[in-house]
């Protein structure tokens, strides 16, 4: 499998993000590591070595992102290709409950940092001939979650998201793809422990879902990821891949 030579991972600093990023340069490709902390990204580049480079910025902010993709043109002598996979979750109750602020917290990192990302890399790609973007999404998705309107709203809007993307922009060689991890082991899943009535209420009602009866890692998905930024998968496009452990399989 050829990896692409040059490429932008966000939320980077850790969980899924780290694990990409590994994995990619591990490939042999040169990886821009992006994330809001920046005690993790200098851990991730750091792991990496001479090929990694950090550069720390707020995806929900369009200037920063601008600057921030720019450079990691400039570093890596262009870009080939974007893993989206920055995003925040956690219980924030009903609708009713749901504050709009933190409904419009939840959206922006989610759902407007996955659109302010490919908005300023599409450039890059096309100045590089084509290219590739996995965003990633949630079993949560493609499937509701008691207690998290926001979260669910925005990792859906993500799946749509990559849909639209896919048709715009076939005709310059850019393939944009979606993975919907399931129940992995990063800090994101153990957020649930602020709100553990939420998270035992959830946990309930969909005891047996996991058909793989654990977590996953965030290694699995950042293999899928991988695959799906690789020459390997030419003819993909579109796609909406479930890495879930069976969740959304019944």
């Amino acid at each position: 499998m050829s990896a692409p030579a040059r490429v932008l991972v966000t939320g980077a600093g850790s969980g899924i993000g780290r694990a990409t990023a590994l994995r990619l340069a591990a490939g042999g490709a040169a990886v821009a590591c992006l994330d809001i902390d920046p005690d993790g990204l200098t851990a991730t580049v750091d792991e990496i070595g001479q090929t990694g480079f950090g550069v720390a910025a707020d995806i929900t902010d369009a200037e920063a992102v601008d600057g921030a993709l720019a450079a990691a043109a400039t570093q890596l002598g262009g870009l080939d290709a974007v893993a989206n996979v920055a995003g925040v979750g956690d219980f924030s109750g009903d609708v009713t409950q749901t504050s709009p602020t933190e409904w419009g917290r939840v959206l922006a990192v989610n759902l407007t940092g996955t659109y302010l990302v490919s908005r300023a890399a599409i450039p890059h790609l096309r100045t590089a001939g084509g290219g590739a973007i996995a965003n990633v999404s949630s079993q949560y998705g493609l499937a509701g979650c008691l207690a998290s309107p926001a979260y669910c709203a925005s990792k859906a809007g993500v799946v749509g998201l990559t849909r639209a993307m896919a048709l715009d922009h076939a005709g310059e060689g850019i393939r944009v793809n979606c993975v919907c991890p399931g129940p992995v082991d990063t800090p994101m899943l153990w957020a649930g422990d602020d709100q553990p009535d939420a998270a035992e209420r959830e946990a309930a009602r969909t005891a047996g879902r996991n058909l793989a009866g654990r977590s996953g890692r965030p290694e699995e998905i950042a293999a899928t990821i991988a695959f799906l930024l690789s020459d390997q998968v030419g003819f993909m496009t579109g796609s909406i891949v479930s890495v879930d452990g069976g969740w959304t399989a019944g």
